[in-house]
């Protein structure tokens, strides 16, 4: 904790302008108590965690406010509120909301508007994320999570990265107006907040990813967005999309244990194809493809199977169609949907002939495809 109140009511903040030995002698001199249960607190002064506030180990609110928070924590804690101090007219730091019993970090104006910022260091369920969501907006407030930077990006020097997310960081994923995917993240060790953007999903947890830094002192409000990629990101994230799906296509037979009852080698099987001799039509990146956790090449195919199975060409199928493929597959059934009707529409406006499997194979058709269609629209200011 970073805030609380002395015997006469004053309220307390914590900041870095502070000296370590202003708050040991006022330590001395003073008592502290929670804004929230009003029980007395214990001021932490030490030469490695900044000065924060506690419960005593019996304190029955502990459970209320954050306790053993991390150095990390109430460090970016304090340094996004001094940030938004000079930017804002209005900030709260770990203000209690009693109608909805929560918490935030911040409470900030943001425009006309009241708005919570949570800056999230550990992991927790997404459930809980949705749950104190569902509070803020009882409130009619719109919060923004911050998440604390992973150590494979803050380490990271490359422009361009393919990683790994946890589900719990792929929540976070955010489309912005021009439909660019974005993850913010913050770092306070270095003081520099961290984007991925834009992100394009290749298989189950993995993703390639344009990787952004900005200083805390550049930062603005509201935050800045990241910029277009150049033509040189797109032709980058081109290639590690490609790479991701050549390997898939090598590694599908090798590492399978299912033999023909394997779905996607079946498909192949019984459209007299070897995997790696997919048309370039299949395994393409779309809107809301990461709905799927397999590779795109094996949903997509599988789809084609599907609609050649009909006797139909995609600009004759019905809802029906869509509602039924995607019962196989584990997700959101409105994500599934939007990424398959992605797909439908590209292979329409593509013409592409579902039915000619010989046809646009080459290398150059897949970077078209890629950079031409579904990236290019990141490039557009």
């Amino acid at each position: 904790m970073l805030t609380a109140h002395t015997a006469e009511g004053e309220l307390v903040i914590l900041t870095r302008s502070q000296s370590l030995e202003s708050l040991r002698e006022r330590r001395k001199q003073e008592s502290f108590y929670c804004p929230q249960c009003k029980e007395q607190l214990i001021l932490k002064v030490g030469d490695l965690v900044i000065p924060h506030f506690a419960h005593y180990q019996q304190s029955s609110c502990r459970n209320s406010f954050s306790e053993g928070e991390s150095p990390a924590h109430l460090l970016g804690k304090s340094q996004l509120y001094e940030f938004f101090s000079h930017h804002t007219p209005a900030v709260k730091l770990e203000p209690f909301l009693p109608d909805i019993q929560q918490r935030p970090d911040l409470l900030v104006v943001w425009g006309d508007t009241e708005v919570p910022v949570e800056f999230q260091c550990s992991t927790i369920s997404t459930s809980l994320v949705r749950q104190r969501n569902a509070g803020y907006y009882l409130l009619n407030m719109l919060p923004v999570w911050i998440i604390l930077t992973p150590q494979s990006i803050q380490t990271s020097t490359a422009d361009i990265l393919t990683l790994r997310l946890s589900s719990f960081l792929q929540f976070f994923i955010r489309q912005i107006p021009n439909r660019m995917s974005v993850l913010l993240t913050y770092h306070p060790q270095s003081e520099r907040f961290y984007y991925l953007s834009p992100i394009i999903h290749l298989q189950g947890s993995t993703y390639a990813a344009r990787h952004l830094t900005l200083s805390l002192h550049k930062q603005t409000v509201p935050f800045s967005l990241p910029s277009s990629p150049s033509q040189t990101d797109i032709r980058e994230l081109a290639l590690h999309y490609q790479s991701a799906r050549r390997k898939y296509l090598r590694t599908v037979i090798a590492y399978n244990q299912k033999g023909i009852h394997n779905q996607f080698l079946r498909a192949c099987y019984e459209m007299r194809i070897q995997p790696v001799q997919l048309p370039a039509w299949i395994g393409v990146p779309v809107q809301g493809q990461e709905a799927f956790r397999q590779s795109d090449c094996e949903w997509q195919l599988l789809f084609v199977a599907a609609v050649r199975e009909t006797r139909k060409s995609p600009d004759q199928l019905n809802t029906s169609f869509f509602h039924t493929f995607i019962k196989q597959f584990d997700g959101e059934p409105d994500d599934l949907l939007a990424a398959c009707r992605s797909y439908g529409d590209f292979l329409r406006e593509e013409r592409i002939d579902i039915y000619r499997m010989d046809r646009f194979t080459d290398g150059d058709f897949v970077y078209e495809v890629l950079s031409g269609r579904f990236l290019a629209m990141y490039a557009k200011n």
